[in-house]
């Protein structure tokens, strides 16, 4: 018969570790409604929009569904990204945020990414197999990859084509530049 006994629990550590797991679950949820909002272009929409604006003039701008607008709006809220004014019944986005979730942000478009997140998401139950039964999982089990990774890529290649890329080739510019 054996005699060991359950490890100590550190109560402050567990009670650490609890709160952190809570976060992460908030984050992936959170970062799943950015993704959302960037695909409807929720922010570009409220990026254009001057001030705060109601639920209802955020969809009509957007041309969405008002009810799914307001629910995100109140994801958005929770985490932080989306400003409101609880006297106004209005929202806004900050222009630090727009700074980071618009499509004008170009390469610096963080809610572009989070698209991966949920395109990750979408196989998880194939990876599970795998992890089990050994094998890969195939490019198209991710149907949005490349249409995400065009839109991740372009930005970058907007942003770094002309100053950055086509330098790299000794005399090129300068032809180009000519009007050749």
């Amino acid at each position: 018969m054996s005699t060991t006994s359950a490890p100590e629990i550190d109560m402050e550590r567990l009670e650490s570790f609890g709160e952190k797991m809570v976060a992460i679950i908030n984050n992936g949820m959170a970062a799943n409604m950015i993704s959302i909002g960037h695909q409807v272009g929720l922010f570009d929409t409220m990026a254009g929009l001057p001030g705060h604006a109601t639920s209802q003039e955020i969809a009509d701008a957007a041309g969405l569904d008002e009810r799914y607008v307001r629910e995100w709006l109140g994801a958005m809220t929770t985490a932080g990204i989306v400003d409101y004014d609880g006297g106004k019944g209005a929202y806004a986005l900050p222009p630090e945020h727009a700074a980071m979730t618009t499509r004008a942000a170009g390469p610096n478009n963080f809610a572009s990414y989070t698209q991966f997140i949920t395109l990750c998401a979408g196989v998880e139950q194939e990876l599970v197999d795998k992890f089990r039964n050994g094998g890969g999982v195939p490019y198209s089990s991710f149907t949005r990859f490349h249409e995400a990774m065009r839109e991740v890529s372009g930005a970058v290649f907007d942003a770094t084509l002309v100053d950055v890329t086509l330098p790299l080739v000794p005399g090129l510019t300068e032809p180009l530049e000519s009007g050749i």
